[in-house]
């Protein structure tokens, strides 16, 4: 799978940066788009010492305008697109009655239009690619990195829960629409991610509500990123799949013990 071309929003840091050098380690070709520039400049610098071919874009996701330079630095630079990791995700605490409508506004906008935005653009070229090229192999794959609070949900996360909510259905709706084109979307599910989420006891409750009792590494997330993006997954689209530790099994299992 060399040299593919790879955009992959939200890529300075966390999960995104561990996909970048996941993909690295096999040659790929890299975007990296971060609304952070100078930690996306200094992140790029480090993978282009390292061997990799990468090139940074400073963008905001939610941004049309920047979608597209995303997609047009991608063109001019590898020529092609083979494949969006769009990692962006922000998160949200607060309580329900102290959530104001501009802070749900803000969430939504940047877990559900950046997704859309950035999901369209690149949906757009691979109709392209598909239409111009032989289609007994996939002309793009789209994968998408969320919450288990899609399904999952905390008290003083409704904001974020709702966005996670309709990032999911969103992707597995992108997925249908795209299938008659070969392109596969998938969306990861995550829990609780070492440089996701604050140090002190919060991080130490989420750890002891994991079935595993650890908090998980970004590259065990990176993985399955670049499962579903290789030909392994070729027949996987339009899925949620968790990378949680156990989480949602686990509170699957209590709502059954106090339904019983």
């Amino acid at each position: 799978m060399a040299n593919r071309s790879i955009i992959i929003t939200g890529g300075a840091r966390g999960v995104g940066a561990a996909c970048a050098r996941r993909f690295a380690q096999d040659g790929e070709k890299l975007i990296i788009a971060d609304v952070d520039e100078e930690a996306g400049k200094l992140f790029t610098a480090e993978l282009t010492a390292a061997g990799a071919d990468a090139t940074f874009v400073h963008a905001d996701v939610t941004n049309r305008l920047h979608v597209h330079n995303i997609i047009a630095e991608a063109l001019d630079a590898y020529g092609r697109i083979d494949v969006l990791a769009h990692t962006v995700v922000e998160q949200f605490t607060a309580t329900f009655l102290e959530t104001s409508e501009e802070d749900f506004d803000r969430i939504v906008t940047a877990n559900i239009r950046g997704a859309f935005l950035i999901n369209q653009a690149v949906a757009k070229h691979f109709v392209k690619r598909s239409q111009n090229e032989d289609r007994s192999s996939s002309p793009g794959v789209i994968v998408n990195i969320g919450s288990d609070e899609a399904v999952t949900v905390a008290a003083d996360h409704v904001a974020f829960a709702a966005s996670q909510g309709g990032l999911h259905q969103l992707s597995k709706a992108v997925a249908i629409a795209m299938s008659p084109y070969g392109v596969r979307v998938n969306i990861v599910g995550v829990g609780a991610i070492k440089g996701e989420m604050a140090e002190g006891a919060k991080r130490e409750a989420e750890r002891d509500a994991t079935p595993l009792k650890r908090i998980g590494d970004p590259e065990e997330v990176a993985e399955v990123v670049y499962f579903l993006a290789s030909d392994a997954a070729s027949y996987v689209t339009g899925q949620s799949l968790y990378v949680d530790g156990g989480r949602l099994a686990s509170n699957a299992s209590s709502l059954m013990s106090k339904k019983e």
